[in-house]
């Protein structure tokens, strides 16, 4: 299958799963390692867009997400707190070898692949606690047009053209259902700015990939208290903290994981083709700038990760620009 036709399907559902209901914030996320001055090796390209419905204040839950509906009632706790927030992604993301020049990969480098996911999350935010769920399905492989994308963004901006996508990993589905709390430690509300300090625990199940996590942020800011919950996402690929709400922050945190399985380098259990030496223990810093206006929100990250693989090859180094708009 080509990719106009996965991406129209993928749109299709996008637009037609939140249409019961408003949709709050439209975001757009750019991941790139030529952001942090490299160019393959690793996790080197993200693209991802996201719809964003809100709900202040509801007695019970609200709008879930079919594809989040089976695990909600066991895996998150009933309703409670200000807000709630429902989260519809598409994305594409892509893994490159060290040297993308070579006509035929080095087998004991990280393998080209390619992701097109769709995801599906909920959010339920209290007083000072928020908790996560999320489901991603995608397919893995040609199909998923990462190798058209990267020659296209390589020629855009003068960077090597990579030589060796006819070996890239072949067509596989991917599932993963995601599960993060993040407590959030700071002074009451204010308008004035402040500093707080989030502490975040996550765990991922699937062939896409299983890990478990933790992570520490300090942030400054003013109304820091509306946007902590966006940081259930900053230990993935999907998004990046944001200010909302006219607010702003900078941000400065780390952390670490165990990975069991990711379908990039060491394969699901299904996908044939080349694969590296999985790292299990994985360590990443982050970085970043949010300021919102009244109808807009901008965001750049830089996310310094541990190589994905014991060769060093899979590196994830890369910046993140991400522009929110509130309809």
């Amino acid at each position: 299958m080509h990719l106009p036709k996965l991406m129209a399907g993928a749109v299709s559902a996008l637009l037609t799963l939140p249409a019961y209901a408003d949709v709050d914030w439209i975001t757009g996320v750019w991941h790139n390692d030529l952001f942090a001055g490299t160019d393959g090796g690793g996790y080197t390209n993200g693209l991802y867009v996201s719809w964003f419905d809100l709900a202040d204040t509801v007695p019970e839950r609200y709008d879930v997400p079919f594809l989040v509906r089976p695990f909600e009632g066991w895996l998150l706790p009933d309703p409670y707190g200000e807000l709630q927030v429902t989260e519809f992604t598409i994305g594409q993301a892509m893994l490159t070898p060290k040297d993308i020049e070579k006509p035929v990969p080095d087998p004991n480098d990280a393998p080209y692949a390619g992701l097109l996911q769709l995801r599906a999350a909920y959010t339920v935010i209290g007083d000072d606690v928020a908790d996560a769920l999320g489901i991603t399905v995608g397919i893995v492989g040609p199909s998923s047009g990462a190798d058209e994308v990267q020659r296209a963004v390589h020629k855009m901006v003068g960077a090597t053209e990579p030589q060796g996508w006819d070996y890239q990993v072949k067509d596989e589905p991917v599932g993963q259902i995601e599960r993060t709390r993040v407590w959030r430690f700071g002074p009451t509300p204010s308008e004035e700015p402040h500093a707080d300090l989030l502490l975040v625990g996550s765990g991922t199940l699937g062939n896409l990939e299983s890990a478990a996590g933790a992570a520490v942020i300090l942030r400054y800011g003013t109304r820091l208290e509306r946007s902590f919950g966006t940081a259930a996402q900053i230990v993935g690929r999907v998004s990046t903290p944001m200010a909302i709400d006219g607010g702003w922050s900078v941000y400065i945190g780390g952390g670490a994981e165990y990975v069991y399985n990711q379908i990039f380098v060491s394969g699901g259990g299904l996908r044939s083709g080349q694969s590296g030496d999985l790292r299990r223990d994985q360590y990443a810093g982050y970085i970043g700038a949010s300021y919102a206006w009244e109808r807009f929100s901008l965001t750049f990250s830089f996310v310094n990760n541990s190589n994905l693989d014991k060769n060093a090859s899979a590196r994830q180094r890369f910046g993140a620009l991400k522009l929110g708009w509130k309809l």
